[in-house]
Formats: structure tokens, sequence, C-alpha cells
């Protein structure tokens, strides 16, 4: 009897231990690994930038098939959103920063905690794209705290999940690899303007392509329909939309389809008239279908703007240079138009 007693007095003591341990053990960590995949870098940060594309490589997936996953408005770039409930818990997590091809930041939270920081890097390599994948957060929870210290610290907790998650990341990349570039873009060019007129069907809806790609496929034949029965040959106009807004962190985007004019008409019904102003500008031309590529010419210009300490005025407006139907898909012209001060 004596010796169960002792026994359990030495066990109660050992957990008390334990516990003064855990209690002292620091409430902060700041853990990352990395790995180079043989990808482009866009490839890589635009995998990991879609939320969606997690369920398909997330560690916690394989070790928690309880997790339902329900997302935002939005799951890619800034504003992006998920939040998921499970046998151990609910979370959540928002994408709040994103630089191009070069890092992503993001706030996760699990329950009613503090949320803590998500980071990635990107490096472009000789041998891919060197990708890091790293988690901080302070003040973390008693219940943190104690797991950690089972694990040996929180390296040994959240390191082997990250190593996880980089190889199955690793293997979602290698098998969505684009067999071919889709498109191609000029130099980012300066130009000055004269005054343009344009004449558009107006829109205020949330950034989602699919969308507006609906959208332009059903004003854009009817604006060059109505250019035709007023009496203007294709010489005349160049179809063309204009964006009076693109706030990516609201989701929220205003623009106009229809046609840049070289000789005036009255608008159509429900169209409205839009003078694009004399000045400075930047413009790239982008090769390729409609869709493809777009962003790419876009982060172009944004560069360009940063390496010249130059500030970007409202509206830009894209050209849509060529026909279509009468060239193949990779000469496709697509001119966009960047105002600057």
């Amino acid at each position: 009897m004596k010796f169960i007693k002792y026994f359990f007095l030495l066990l109660v003591a050992l957990i008390v231990i334990f516990l003064i341990y855990v209690a002292t053990f620091s409430s902060s960590y700041d853990v990352s690994r990395n790995k180079i995949i043989k990808a482009p870098i866009s490839h890589v940060f635009n995998t990991v930038n879609d939320l969606k594309t997690w369920e398909k490589w997330g560690p916690w997936h394989e070790e928690d098939t309880t997790i339902v996953v329900t997302y935002g408005d939005k799951t890619v770039g800034v504003g992006a959103s998920d939040s998921w409930t499970s046998k151990d818990g609910p979370g959540k997590m928002k994408t709040v920063a994103v630089v191009p091809n070069k890092s992503i930041n993001q706030k996760i939270s699990f329950g009613d905690y503090e949320p803590g920081d998500i980071y990635w890097t990107f490096e472009e390599v000789s041998e891919g794209t060197k990708v890091t994948w790293g988690m901080k957060a302070d003040n973390n929870p008693f219940i943190f705290k104690f797991f950690a210290a089972l694990s040996g610290g929180w390296n040994n907790m959240l390191g082997p999940m990250e190593e996880k998650g980089l190889n199955n990341l690793e293997k979602v990349i290698l098998e969505t690899l684009p067999t071919a570039p889709k498109f191609s873009t000029s130099q980012v060019t300066t130009k000055e303007l004269t005054e343009k007129n344009f004449i558009g069907y107006p829109h205020k809806t949330k950034i989602n392509h699919q969308e507006m790609t609906k959208l332009f496929m059903q004003d854009m034949p009817k604006a060059g329909t109505y250019a035709i029965k007023s009496g203007l040959s294709e010489d005349d106009f160049i179809p063309a939309a204009v964006y009076t807004k693109y706030d990516e962190t609201n989701n929220e985007t205003e623009f106009f389809i229809g046609l840049l004019l070289h000789k005036s008409i009255t608008p159509d019904k429900g169209m409205e008239t839009i003078n694009l102003p004399a000045g400075n500008s930047v413009m790239i031309s982008k090769f390729g279908n409609y869709g493809d590529g777009d962003y790419e010419a876009h982060m172009k210009i944004n560069t360009y703007l940063k390496e010249n300490n130059l500030k970007q005025n409202w509206p830009i407006w894209e050209l849509y240079v060529n026909d279509p139907t009468t060239v193949k898909p990779e000469e496709i012209q697509t001119d966009i138009y960047y105002p600057v001060e």
C-alpha cells in the first residue's frame, strides 16, 4: 500500500512540475520551413495565393477528416478568407497582404483565441522557386503551450507539419504545371496621349472574373453592332473597357464596356460618355486569349510605376486592338493604359 501511495504522490509531483514547466514555457513562437520546388515562381505563388488549393495540400486534412471548409466571397489575394469546423473546434484565416511573386501574409485564429500570423516568401533560384512557410504568434494560451511542451517545443510541434505541407504543395504544383506559356507581354512604355472619347455600358459589381466575362460577352457585341448601325466603319472605333475603380481590398469594381471612338456618335440607350483626358500614361501590350496574362500585365505596370516613382491616376483602360476571330490566339492584342502624374 505504501508503494502505491508513494507512486501516486510521485506522479502528482511530476504532474505539478510539468504544469509549472508549461506555465513558464515561452508563449511566443516563430517557426518556418523552406523547400525548393522545380516550378516557375508565378505558378508556386498563384497556387498558395488561392485558398481553394489548400484542401489539396494542407497536412491537417489528412489528419482530421472531420474538417469542413467554408470560403468567403473572395479566395485569391488580399481579402481572401475561409473558415472551418472540425472535431477540434472552429478556425478561420484571412489574407491581409500580398506582394505578387514575393510574399503573402495571413491571419489565422482558432476559436476565440487571438490570431497568429502566417507568412510566405517566394524567391526565384536556379533550381526553380524557394518557398518559405512560416508561422508566428505571441501570448499563446496555456493549452497551446501544453501541447508544445509535450512535443518538445514549438519547433518540434509545428516544423514537421510545415515540412509535410510543403511536400504536399510540391506534389500539387508539379501536377498542375502549365505545358506552355499562354501569353506574352511587351515592355512597359510611356506615352503622351491626346484627349479621347469613349462610350460604354456601366457596371458596378464584385470582382468575379467569371461574372465579369459574362458581362463582356453580353455588352461588347451589342456595342459593336450599335456602332455599325450608327454608320461607323471598323476604322472609326476600337472595342475597349474603362475602369474607374478596382478595389481588391473591398472586392469591388466599376467599369464600362464599349468603344473608343475616332468619330463621334450619339451613345446607345444605357451607354455613358467618358472623356479620357490628355496627358502622360504608361502602357503595355499583352498578346494571348482574353483572360490569359491580364493579371501579369497589370502587375508588370505596377512594378514599373514603383520603380520609376510614378503615381497612377484614374481611369485606366484596355483596348482590344484586333479581331480575335481573324488572328491566332497568341496574336490577340490587348493594350493597357494607366494615366500617370
